[in-house]
């Protein structure tokens, strides 16, 4: 049965529920703030990254959307006890800083089951100035580093200089 072009046209502009990403895997950083009012979600979406915020369960305030190959994102670089990993997206002057982290305090020998405390951030920057610093709210992060956005990026073709501290061509 073929649908009228109007009634897809309608489905397709309607706003979407604010949702997590498609799965784990394809997550990079999934957060609630302000008590669960507010919520980010930075997914690999195919050959895109996404960036979602805004209010639970509700069409998001802002979604913005970058190719995998072009996104700006700096892995961890394997130094210090807190791994981190950021990811920036950009509208206009206005910078978008996602932070995953997760706090190692103690060495692998030393965690007796312990699980290592994981936090999430989004600087909202213009130029040099920090406009903004949202904190996850606690227990809300699922953050999946070394996973989602480096597979993307090396399934494209890409490798991380950690030299020169940017993505290049594998070749």
């Amino acid at each position: 049965m073929r649908l009228p072009i109007a009634f897809l046209t309608i489905i397709i502009s309607a706003p979407m529920a604010f949702a997590e990403c498609a799965t784990p895997q394809d997550t990079f950083l999934s957060c609630t703030f302000s008590n669960g009012r507010k919520a980010v979600d930075v997914c690999v979406e195919g050959d895109n990254m996404t960036y979602r915020f805004g209010p639970v369960g509700k069409a998001p305030d802002l979604a913005l959307s970058v190719p995998v190959v072009d996104a700006d994102y700096t892995p961890w670089p394997g130094i210090g006890r807190a791994i981190w990993e950021t990811v920036t997206f950009h509208n206009g002057k206005t910078s978008y800083v996602v932070a995953g982290v997760i706090d190692r305090t103690f060495s692998d020998e030393e965690n007796n089951g312990a699980e290592p405390a994981i936090s999430g951030l989004i600087n909202v920057v213009e130029g040099e100035e920090t406009l903004a610093t949202l904190d996850c709210d606690a227990g809300s992060v699922v953050f999946a580093y070394g996973g989602s956005i480096y597979d993307a990026k090396t399934a494209a073709g890409q490798c991380y200089n950690l030299d020169e501290q940017q993505w290049e061509s594998c070749q």
